[in-house]
């Protein structure tokens, strides 16, 4: 199977998420505000659109922040420093590399961070 088949099925896939974690953050903005958030982030990404993906994934840390999902802050602080790689911003990569690290040392997620340790 080709790479572009294979990408645009997980961009409609993605798109379908999106639209479902909307209509599921009207119900439950606790439990579904900062995935939804996190989803529009990575949706915005791979389409380029790196500052509005940017206000997104702090919105999303943010969100999960406020509603003590401390999990869920750690992957979005660890998906915009992948931003922050991706743009070259070395300081505000480590920085979110860090909070990321701090959020799944206190879940106590210690098979992540001996795999992130050994990267």
């Amino acid at each position: 199977r080709s790479r572009p088949n294979d990408e645009k099925k997980w961009l409609v896939k993605g798109e379908s998420a999106i639209q479902r974690y909307q209509t599921w953050t009207t119900h439950s903005e606790w439990n579904f505000e900062n995935k939804y958030l996190l989803l529009e982030a990575e949706s915005l990404f791979s389409q380029g659109n790196y500052d509005s993906a940017e206000k997104k994934y702090i919105a999303s840390i943010e969100s999960a922040r406020r509603h003590k999902f401390i999990h869920e802050q750690g992957l979005a602080l660890d998906l915009l420093a992948s931003l922050y790689k991706f743009r070259g911003d070395s300081d505000k990569e480590t920085e979110c590399l860090e909070g990321a690290y701090g959020c799944y040392e206190t879940w106590g997620a210690h098979g992540l961070l001996s795999h992130i340790r050994d990267e």
